[in-house]
């Protein structure tokens, strides 16, 4: 989460620069955003520093139950019945639909789809203290689940697979201490750099045609619940193939952006072409929340209601009920941006943290989001266990590792971060542990050497 914080703040630069436009690209608040960021960034570094210093080498009373859990333990033939069942997972859904607020197997089923990324962590087996070398059978495996995830018109999906194997690239690097040239010769390095520019141009294609096919597929929030996927996935690929529309659509974009450059006339997300960079280097979302966050008054009365009300329908509702507490947890079916934005409910806009803090508790917001960032960086350094052989990874924090990069973009602001401490980080644990040892229960039945690690 500190390698987002910190890349956060550096990517919109380089991408503001590669495109030729100035880091406040329609900024309208940009000396108030540059200082809140700024105070965020030193609040994060402080509050990972204070988290994390105390616990090198030392395991605490979680680090160790996890591990006579046997959390860190995995073995190839489990990693590949998770991925299994992560398909199978996302399969369900595409024919159920879109999970509804109150229900509650398809809340557990949803969050499952994650396990369809775990074999991806066997091009790092290191990491894991496993031997594996199928390496056509995991990019086989990745290029399915590219294509699978085209049906879900969602676009972090599609970049999911290859942004936690950029992770994991990276990390192994710097924990080897190695260069990329230690381990890709140069001319494959530069074959590589050209097929990654041709892949991004396409990735940036298909996300334009997903955007199309949402707007003609699934233009209210209904059809979209229930939309076929298989259609969606046809509708999405013969876009990609019409040139003349696809030439009409980026025409359309440009005209849209050049349009709609104040936060008076709408709102607007736009800052950087790249549609992978949007969500992960947009600064721009932290000057449009503060422009609105300044409209509705710091410290907002009604924004706090909402902040209170989030944490509440975070829990089940089984458990809502049993304490009497009922709440159609359907009235929330928006975002905290669109309740800042003031209109347009159900469009999910983003907020920021800074803008949405701000416009919620005031500049109290800012000691409050340093005591949260602490107990995140605790919980999150509970994935790692100091033994014998030296720091042990947990397989699932690998598989979610590009989530965790995403626990700082601009999402639900400080509310998300309640929502993973409160619900998201204890329920990932539990779901987990649970489909593992099932998966170790059945292997052994079929094979008992399938479960054993041999490295």
């Amino acid at each position: 989460m500190y390698l987002s914080m910190f890349l956060y703040r550096f990517l919109p630069l380089i991408a503001t620069l590669s495109e030729g436009k100035p880091i406040t690209y329609g900024f309208e608040r940009p000396y108030e955003t540059f200082i809140y960021e700024i105070t965020l960034f030193l609040i994060s570094s402080l509050s990972f520093y204070l988290a994390c210093k105390l616990d090198v080498k030392k395991n605490n009373a979680l680090q160790t139950a996890l591990f006579k859990s046997k959390f860190f333990e995995i073995t190839p033939a489990i990693l590949w019945g998770m991925g299994i069942i992560g398909i199978v997972v996302r399969i369900y859904n595409f024919s159920a639909g879109e999970v509804e607020y109150g229900d509650v197997s398809g809340k557990f089923l949803d969050g499952l789809t994650y396990l369809m990324f775990a074999p991806i962590c066997l091009f790092f087996p290191t990491f894991l203290n496993i031997k594996f070398s199928h390496k056509k059978a995991l990019w086989t495996y990745t290029i399915l689940i590219f294509l699978i995830n085209i049906a879900s018109n969602k676009r972090t999906l599609i970049i999911t697979p290859f942004g936690i194997f950029a992770i994991l690239s990276f990390l192994y690097l710097v924990i080897n201490k190695k260069k990329i040239s230690d381990i890709i010769p140069p001319v494959k390095l530069v074959l590589g750099g050209l097929i990654l520019f041709v892949g991004l141009n396409f990735l940036s294609n298909l996300s334009l045609a997903m955007l199309y096919t949402r707007e003609t597929m699934m233009y209210d929030q209904d059809t979209r619940n229930n939309a076929n996927k298989l259609d969606a996935f046809t509708e999405t690929i013969e876009t990609v193939q019409n040139e003349q529309l696809m030439t009409r659509l980026k025409a359309i974009k440009s005209k849209v952006i050049n349009k709609q450059t104040k936060y008076t006339q709408g709102w607007t997300e736009y800052y950087v072409d790249n549609f992978m960079l949007s969500r992960y280097a947009n600064l721009r979302i932290t000057d449009e929340t503060l422009y609105y966050a300044e409209k509705k008054g710091y410290a907002n009365r009604q924004m706090f209601e909402l902040f209170k009300k989030n944490i509440i329908v975070l829990l089940p509702t089984p458990v809502l009920n049993y304490f009497g507490v009922f709440i159609d947890k359907s009235e929330f079916e928006f975002s905290r941006g669109d309740f800042l934005y003031g209109s347009g409910f159900g469009g999910y806009r983003v907020t920021s943290h800074v803008g949405d803090g701000l416009a919620t508790f005031g500049y109290w917001y800012f000691l409050l989001q340093f005591i949260i960032f602490i107990l995140i960086f605790k919980a999150l350094s509970c994935f790692t266990y100091y033994s014998q052989v030296g720091i042990e990874y947990a397989p699932f924090a690998l598989m979610n590792v590009f989530t965790f990069l995403g626990l700082f973009r601009n999402a639900q602001g400080i509310s998300g971060d309640f929502g993973y401490l409160i619900r998201g980080y204890t329920q990932g644990i539990i779901t987990y542990l649970i489909i593992l040892h099932f998966l170790k229960m059945i292997l052994k039945i079929v094979n008992p050497n399938l479960v054993r690690n041999n490295s």
